[in-house]
Protein backbone atom coordinates (compact mmCIF):
# COMPACT_ATOMS: atom_id res chain seq x y z
CA UNK A 1 0.00 0.00 0.00
CA UNK A 2 1.33 3.27 -1.06
CA UNK A 3 1.54 6.29 1.02
CA UNK A 4 -1.41 8.11 -0.27
CA UNK A 5 -3.47 4.87 0.72
CA UNK A 6 -2.11 4.79 4.36
CA UNK A 7 -3.14 8.18 5.13
CA UNK A 8 -6.87 8.14 3.67
CA UNK A 9 -7.33 4.63 5.59
CA UNK A 10 -5.69 6.91 8.78
CA UNK A 11 -8.01 9.50 7.93
CA UNK A 12 -11.25 7.24 7.37
CA UNK A 13 -10.55 5.31 10.93
CA UNK A 14 -10.50 8.90 12.69
CA UNK A 15 -13.26 9.65 10.96
CA UNK A 16 -15.14 6.75 12.17
CA UNK A 17 -13.67 7.50 15.90
CA UNK A 18 -14.75 10.85 15.89
CA UNK A 19 -18.32 9.37 14.79
CA UNK A 20 -18.16 7.21 17.96
CA UNK A 21 -17.11 9.89 20.55
CA UNK A 22 -19.67 12.15 19.82
CA UNK A 23 -22.03 9.23 20.43
CA UNK A 24 -20.58 8.64 23.63
CA UNK A 25 -20.94 12.64 24.73
CA UNK A 26 -24.25 12.67 23.34
CA UNK A 27 -25.41 9.29 25.18
CA UNK A 28 -23.68 10.49 28.39
CA UNK A 29 -25.69 14.02 28.21
CA UNK A 30 -29.15 11.91 27.47
CA UNK A 31 -28.32 9.77 30.49
CA UNK A 32 -27.46 12.65 32.87
CA UNK A 33 -30.47 14.94 31.92
CA UNK A 34 -33.05 11.94 32.40
CA UNK A 35 -31.49 11.18 35.59
CA UNK A 36 -31.96 15.26 36.56
CA UNK A 37 -35.56 15.05 35.32
CA UNK A 38 -36.58 11.35 37.12
CA UNK A 39 -35.22 13.12 40.05
CA UNK A 40 -37.14 16.60 39.79
CA UNK A 41 -40.17 14.56 39.05
CA UNK A 42 -39.69 12.12 42.39
CA UNK A 43 -38.95 14.91 44.35
CA UNK A 44 -42.21 17.38 43.17
CA UNK A 45 -45.33 16.37 43.90
CA UNK A 46 -46.59 14.99 40.33
CA UNK A 47 -48.49 11.92 40.11
CA UNK A 48 -48.39 11.73 36.30
CA UNK A 49 -44.50 10.35 34.55
CA UNK A 50 -44.36 13.38 32.53
CA UNK A 51 -40.59 12.86 32.25
CA UNK A 52 -41.13 9.62 29.96
CA UNK A 53 -41.56 12.25 27.08
CA UNK A 54 -38.75 13.83 26.69
CA UNK A 55 -36.76 10.32 28.24
CA UNK A 56 -38.53 8.57 24.47
CA UNK A 57 -38.17 11.72 22.02
CA UNK A 58 -34.96 11.84 22.84
CA UNK A 59 -34.23 8.29 22.93
CA UNK A 60 -35.19 7.55 19.38
CA UNK A 61 -32.46 10.53 18.54
CA UNK A 62 -29.97 9.08 20.82
CA UNK A 63 -31.11 5.32 19.26
CA UNK A 64 -30.62 6.73 15.58
CA UNK A 65 -27.57 8.70 16.21
CA UNK A 66 -26.12 4.75 17.36
CA UNK A 67 -27.08 3.39 14.40
CA UNK A 68 -25.12 6.65 12.26
CA UNK A 69 -22.35 5.80 14.47
CA UNK A 70 -21.87 2.00 14.57
CA UNK A 71 -23.59 0.58 11.86
CA UNK A 72 -23.74 3.20 8.84
CA UNK A 73 -20.90 3.16 6.56
CA UNK A 74 -19.62 6.32 4.60
CA UNK A 75 -20.36 6.25 0.74
CA UNK A 76 -16.44 6.66 0.64
CA UNK A 77 -16.03 3.85 2.92
CA UNK A 78 -18.14 1.43 0.81
CA UNK A 79 -16.78 2.32 -2.66
CA UNK A 80 -13.03 2.12 -1.33
CA UNK A 81 -14.37 -1.50 0.25
CA UNK A 82 -15.80 -2.62 -3.05
CA UNK A 83 -12.95 -1.26 -5.28
CA UNK A 84 -10.43 -3.21 -2.80
CA UNK A 85 -12.52 -6.48 -3.67
CA UNK A 86 -12.32 -5.69 -6.98
CA UNK A 87 -8.55 -5.73 -6.62
CA UNK A 88 -8.09 -8.74 -4.98
CA UNK A 89 -10.56 -10.58 -7.44
CA UNK A 90 -7.77 -9.20 -10.41
CA UNK A 91 -4.61 -10.57 -8.69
Amino acid sequence: MDEFAEMAAREREAKRIARRQWFWLHFAVYATTQVFLGVIWALSDATYPWYIFPLFGWGILVAAHAVFAFVVKAPEEIMVEREARRSEGRQ
